[in-house]
This record gives C-alpha cells, sequence and structure tokens, in this order.
C-alpha cells in the first residue's frame, strides 16, 4: 500500500513535471509570438512615425515659403528708396559726371520732385543716413548721402540752387533747430545739398 502511495505521488509529480514544461513551452511559444506581434507593431509604428515626419518636414518648407512670399510683399510694400551712398571727401571722388556739373536747368515744383542729396558734416556716413531717413519721412526724394568735403560744420547747413530758396527756407522750418540756408557757389546736378550735423 505504501508502494502504490510511492507510485501515486511520483506519477503525480512526473504529471505535473510534464504538464509545467508543457505550459513552460506553451509559454515560451506565447511569448515569442507576442514579441513578434510587438516588433511588427513597432515597425509599423515607426513606419507611421516616418510619415507624419516627413509631412510635418513639407508642412514646414511650406509655411517657410508662405513666411518668405509674405515678407518679401511687405518689404516691397514698405520698401525704402534706394539712396546712393557717394564718400566725396577723397578728391578722386569729388569729380562730378557732366550731367551733375550742368546746373539745374526749368523749376521743378512739389517737395518730390526736388532733388536733394544729403552729405554729413562730421565726417560720420551715419550721420548722414539719418538725415536721409529723415527728409525721407518728410517726402523729400533724397538721390545721394556721402560725406561733405570738410567736417567741421556746427549747423544743419542747406545749400539751393538758384530758384529754390523759397524750398530751402520751408526745409529749414521743417527741420528747425540750428539749421541755415546757403545759395550754392558751385555748379551741382541738385537743387537742394543738405550737409548735416548730429
Amino acid at each position: 500500500m505504501m508502494y502504490m502511495r510511492m507510485l501515486c505521488i511520483i506519477t503525480l509529480v512526473f504529471c505535473l513535471a510534464a504538464s509545467g514544461c508543457a505550459a513552460l513551452d506553451s509559454s515560451s511559444k506565447n511569448t515569442t509570438e507576442e514579441l513578434q506581434r510587438a516588433k511588427a507593431s513597432i515597425a509599423q509604428l515607426n513606419e507611421q512615425m516616418a510619415a507624419v515626419n516627413k509631412e510635418l518636414t513639407s508642412l514646414k518648407s511650406e509655411v517657410q515659403k508662405m513666411k518668405e512670399a509674405e515678407a518679401a510683399s511687405v518689404s516691397e510694400a514698405g520698401k525704402k528708396p534706394q539712396v546712393k551712398e557717394v564718400d566725396i571727401s577723397k578728391r578722386d571722388e569729388m569729380k562730378k559726371s557732366a550731367d551733375e556739373k550742368q546746373t539745374v536747368e526749368g523749376k521743378e515744383t512739389g517737395i518730390k520732385n526736388l532733388k536733394l542729396k544729403v552729405l554729413s558734416g562730421n565726417g560720420k556716413l551715419p550721420t548722414a543716413r539719418q538725415m536721409s531717413e529723415k527728409l525721407i519721412a518728410m517726402g523729400y526724394r533724397v538721390a545721394e548721402i556721402g560725406r561733405a568735403t570738410r567736417a567741421d560744420y556746427t549747423v544743419n547747413t542747406i545749400y539751393f540752387a538758384s530758384d529754390y530758396k523759397t524750398e530751402a527756407q520751408q526745409l529749414v522750418a521743417r527741420l528747425g533747430g540750428k539749421t541755415i540756408a546757403k545759395p550754392l557757389t558751385w555748379s551741382s546736378g541738385f537743387h537742394i545739398i543738405v550737409v548735416a550735423v548730429p
């Protein structure tokens, strides 16, 4: 009887061990299949992510193009007129073209029709640039900026061609402060030359 019990216990242990191994084997197969399914899902998600990233990059590129187009249209609308910068402090550059040397023939009316040149009276080009921007904001047309032949001006000086004294005086009044007007004593292609000081 004892032998039978032992045999039953051994058989039971053997059956349990066998079923445990089978369960482990089955569990192992299930784990492998689950891992393969998870890898497939991850691969699919990676593909979807790559597609989304590609679309996002494309959208960013389109947005950038739209911003550039908008900036270009805004800059075209508010574009400041180009002002030619000339440094006339050097003797070689003081020689003017034949057109510029000729005196202005016939009086043009309106501040937009005046041909202005702005020179720095302190030898620093930014002074001329600032005055040029101020005059453009007032509605004048500045054709050229540069440095005056000397850098010891103490007040804004407006040189005017003959027949442009009234316009020069109006500009003196608009600029105010320490601004004076003088007639041009040399031939120039400009109606008014403004020598600016800070």
